[in-house]
């Protein structure tokens, strides 16, 4: 479980970062890339993930795991040498065994970070770890009410053996367990929409833990893992449509190419390219201008901790 740690901050997580050398301060000065105006605040954001990305890149070099880029992180880096300027986080993927070993480390990550998983934050109800920075927030309706750590995070997903005869039947079952923890989640919002009620009328099982779904999950992402499969997949993720999320494993063949990600670098899969065509199609083409940015609905607050944050706004915590 996460220790509780009561604290008065005396200065924000991008003041440190500053006085700590981690980032210059110009590089939260506002600006224009790619016609589209990145703000002070997205900025900060940035900045959170990238100290991230670094402190999780440092445990997983420590221990020999390979740390991969994934979907729109690996175009930001090919495609802007950065952040794809509209977007506002950071996803990476692990091979399954370094993935399950990665987990075991939980206790290598200090105060404010913090590696999330329902075995580590009992209400935590998504099918993937993410590793948070506890002195920030964000805040996403309708899971506003359910209790875990709610700083702003970097998704980390597994990447699992699948054959094309099983892929979208496991797919389905993930997506109806991923279902039920989704009905936890927001089962305590007090301004539930039509489709929230629905989704918890057919999904909510009182019986059923958020880590019980997890590892009813984990046990069908892993169900190949001791066959010889010319393919992977993202299973515990459905974020993109399922031909999407099929690949040849020669992606991950290697270590990685190291790109540009400004300021810094990071390990994209070696068959990058191969990869994104199937996710994306021409994935150097930048999307329409109205469809930029639009994915991401939450309010992400980079200068305030989670427990403050949702203390003052909500009474949580």
């Amino acid at each position: 479980m996460e220790k509780i740690i009561i604290t008065t901050t005396i200065m924000t997580e991008i003041e440190r970062i500053i006085n700590e050398g981690i980032l210059p301060a110009n590089f939260f000065k506002p600006e224009v890339l790619c016609d589209f105006y990145v703000d002070e605040n997205r900025k900060k954001v940035w900045g959170i993930q990238i100290e991230l990305y670094m402190v999780l890149k440092t445990i997983c070099e420590k221990h020999h795991l390979k740390l991969f880029t994934d979907g729109g992180t690996t175009i930001g880096a090919v495609r802007h040498k950065g952040f794809i300027p509209w977007d506002d986080d950071i996803d990476v993927c692990l091979l399954r065994k370094d993935y399950e070993r990665l987990k075991s480390l939980a206790y290598e990550f200090s105060y404010p970070f913090f590696l999330q998983s329902p075995d580590t934050d009992s209400e935590y109800g998504f099918s993937f770890m993410r590793l948070c920075n506890s002195n920030t927030s964000y805040d996403v309706k309708p899971f506003t009410y359910a209790k875990f750590n709610k700083g702003l995070f970097i998704d980390i997903f597994p990447i699992d053996k699948v054959t094309q005869e099983d892929y979208l039947i496991r797919r389905k079952k993930i997506s109806a367990l991923i279902a039920k923890n989704s009905a936890r989640m927001r089962k305590d919002f007090p301004f539930k929409s039509e489709r929230d009620l629905k989704l918890i009328e057919q999904n909510y099982d009182s019986n059923l833990s958020t880590s019980d779904v997890w590892h009813e999950i984990e046990n069908i992402a892993t169900q190949d893992e001791n066959i010889d499969t010319p393919f992977v997949s993202l299973l515990v993720s459905t974020q993109y449509k399922a031909e999407k999320k099929i690949w040849p494993k020669r992606v991950f063949e290697g270590d990685g190419i190291e790109k540009d990600f400004y300021p810094i670098k990071v390990i994209v899969p070696s068959g990058y390219d191969e990869q994104l065509k199937i996710y994306f199609g021409n994935y150097m083409e930048f999307p329409p201008v109205e469809e930029r940015g639009t994915w991401h609905s939450a309010t992400l607050l980079p200068d305030i901790p989670y427990k403050q944050y949702y203390h003052e706004k909500y009474g949580l915590y």
